[in-house]
């Protein structure tokens, strides 16, 4: 029982994302429309932000478990936007937020992951040492995580697959831009 009130209590939190921002969200208000009282809410958690953080810590869990079976390191970059779309509210509340260095920790760890799986799945396409995976991968987490920041900071307005899709074939139809944009 101790594990579902905790969810009901995450689940209240999120449900409340919907209609203020999340500065504006009280303990009060969570225990009250939960059927909680206080007692159970700070049996469960500290404050708010600790509920926070067991919700960004459920959402990249469900990741880190599911298989990834990515044909290309597009669909790691719109694996990760449709993470971040379908949690709209929470993602823009916690981005915002003095949670913001945790938001960057999950982020940094589930961008590790999808591109580690994707190299480790699909290490036979290529033919580069574990050292140069290595750079690849530290490399697209950080291309990753920096444009899903420029997105967050702009309100996930625009449409970042299609944005990615339309850089990936730019660079596939221009491959001297990656020789001129890197020459001294």
């Amino acid at each position: 029982m101790s594990g579902f009130t905790k969810e009901i209590i995450a689940r209240t939190f999120t449900e409340l994302l919907d209609e203020k921002p999340m500065s504006k969200i009280t303990v009060k208000d969570i225990v009250e429309r939960c059927g909680v009282n206080r007692n159970t809410f700070y049996y469960h958690f500290r404050d708010i932000p600790d509920v926070v953080e067991f919700i960004m810590k459920k959402k990249w869990d469900e990741i880190l478990e599911a298989p990834q079976e990515k044909s290309s390191i597009l669909e790691c970059m719109e694996d990760m936007a449709n993470l971040v779309r379908s949690n709209r509210k929470l993602m823009l509340n916690v981005y915002r937020s003095v949670k913001r260095d945790i938001f960057l920790v999950y982020m940094n760890d589930v961008a590790s992951y999808i591109i580690t799986e994707y190299f480790n799945k699909n290490v036979h396409k290529f033919n580069l040492t574990s050292q140069e995976i290595q750079m690849l991968i530290k490399y697209y987490k950080c291309v990753f995580v920096g444009v899903l920041m420029e997105w967050l900071d702009h309100g996930l307005e625009s449409d970042l697959a299609a944005e990615m899709r339309q850089v990936s074939e730019l660079l596939e139809n221009h491959p001297e831009l990656h020789a001129i944009m890197n020459r001294p």
